[in-house]
């Protein structure tokens, strides 16, 4: 027989919406706040609503110390090149919130780019990195809105690469799934792909929703509005979900496999850096290039 366990239950879990378009006030801000508002009326969630465009961006250069070989062990999450404001507000709001809501427009068939600045400036959570931060985003909920402006515009596309990136992380990957309150039609189940196809103005402020679907009856925009509202409220449940096994697994003290990506390192780590002191916690070993040669050899 299992053995009971007990933990204390979380009133609320927090919720945090990006807009990752470079246009202030425009389609993707406003379908941010409406699935964020449904995200509140589940009753468990507040929430947070946060614009890329708000800060400063630049690109990234692939100095790769954001991977911890370099970086001292205990630094907070930043650029190494650039005074990057924007990673330094944001990422910790990621870190820290129960569920994410990534949202964007699609320009040329991809991300814009401000929000492709800001996802490459998250190295520091991949399980790929050398960092205290790696990780960290795992056991999370996360949606993903994708919009475009014609039916099938890119938005297919560019929703699930976000999608495979949550996964990769670790990440619970909320559907947009019909309700009795909000059933079929809408614009798709698995997530938020929208189009703004049907506006009376396609780029213009809220081209998604009913009230500014030029045809009649205002079937896209009615389908668009009911996919955003099944999407705040699963991703609330997702989050709430999440958090809830999270106690649960750490109450029960179960145990889960040492994330590391490497147990051999070949590049000589900064003294006081993530890799340094895994090293001397003996979870990673240093080989240098020499002893990569000599293994060949005998290998060969």
């Amino acid at each position: 027989m299992s053995p009971k366990v007990s933990f204390d239950l979380p009133e609320k879990v927090k919720i945090l919406g990006i807009n990752g378009s470079p246009r202030i006030g425009g389609n993707t801000a406003s379908m941010v706040k409406y699935t964020l508002e449904w995200a509140e009326k589940m009753g468990y969630a507040e929430t947070e609503y946060v614009a890329l465009a708000d800060h400063k961006w630049y690109q990234c250069t692939g100095c790769m110390q954001c991977f911890g070989y370099m970086a001292p062990a205990q630094d907070p999450y930043q650029c190494y090149q650039f005074p990057d404001d924007g990673i330094k507000d944001i990422a910790p709001k990621i870190a820290g919130c129960d569920g994410l809501l990534l949202a964007f427009p699609v320009y040329t068939g991809g991300v814009p780019a401000i929000f492709r600045a800001f996802h490459e400036k998250l190295h520091h959570f991949a399980p790929m990195s050398f960092t205290q931060h790696a990780g960290a985003l795992k056991y999370k909920a996360m949606a993903v809105i994708s919009q475009g402006g014609q039916l099938y515009g890119g938005q297919e596309v560019t929703y699930y690469n976000l999608a495979r990136m949550g996964i990769s992380q670790g990440m619970f990957v909320a559907a947009s799934w019909p309700t009795a309150d909000a059933p079929m039609p809408q614009s798709t189940f698995s997530g938020g792909i929208i189009t703004t196809i049907d506006g009376s103005t396609i780029y213009g402020k809220n081209a998604w929703r009913k009230e500014a679907t030029r045809t009649v009856p205002p079937a896209q925009g009615s389908r668009n509005e009911r996919t955003l509202k099944n999407l705040g409220r699963w991703l609330a449940v997702g989050a709430m979900r999440m958090k809830l096994g999270r106690l649960a697994f750490e109450a029960a003290g179960i145990e889960e496999p040492d994330l590391i990506p490497f147990t051999n390192y070949s590049v000589k780590p900064k003294k006081g850096s993530h890799v340094d002191k895994l090293m001397k916690e003996g979870r990673v070993t240093f080989v240098s290039q020499n002893d990569l040669q000599e293994r060949k050899k005998v290998k060969s």
